[in-house]
């Protein structure tokens, strides 16, 4: 009994060294910021990578021009690859980014506007609301969700109160 009564303030010992040991650095949120913007910079001129770098193995992926979620990397990168080197935004505004960090997490929420130009070379102007949820794996920040939505949409039906 006295050997399994000291047993436990051992065990539990470890277990908070353990923890300790693993707690995360605190993240800025200016490191999750910077690798979005990464990510943006890249998909203004067309490459999708910087963003397929981003992304964990198990995403999953919201946005308005899509039916349902994409699961996973490789459903994810093969949504992009048609639309690879088509996407040109000459410049972008990331509105009010905030980073909410919760242990290896950190969800970062923003406004967009892209200003870009269509395939027929007219320019355009998109507001977008951004959601992406980060989680520390193997010691790096990649995309676990991406939500996008368009920004006060011109709805078709009317919206009954």
């Amino acid at each position: 009994m006295l050997r399994r009564s000291l047993m436990a303030p051992g065990i539990l010992a470890s277990i908070l060294a353990i923890a300790c040991a693993r707690a995360a650095e605190p993240v800025q949120p200016d490191t999750i910021i910077g690798l979005e913007r990464g990510a943006l910079d890249r998909w203004g001129r067309g490459d999708p990578q910087g963003y397929l770098d981003l992304y964990a193995r198990e995403v999953t992926y919201f946005d308005p021009m899509r039916e349902k979620r994409i699961d996973g990397f490789e459903a994810m990168k093969l949504a992009l690859e048609p639309i690879k080197g088509l996407v040109k935004v000459d410049r972008y505004e990331m509105i009010d980014p905030e980073v909410y960090r919760a242990g290896d997490s950190a969800i970062l929420t923003y406004n967009l506007v892209s200003h870009g130009r269509s395939p027929s070379g007219e320019a355009t102007v998109v507001r977008w609301n951004s959601t992406a949820v980060y989680a520390l794996i193997d010691r790096h920040w990649k995309i676990v969700h991406s939500h996008w939505s368009f920004t006060k949409p011109d709805l078709k039906v009317p919206m009954r109160p």
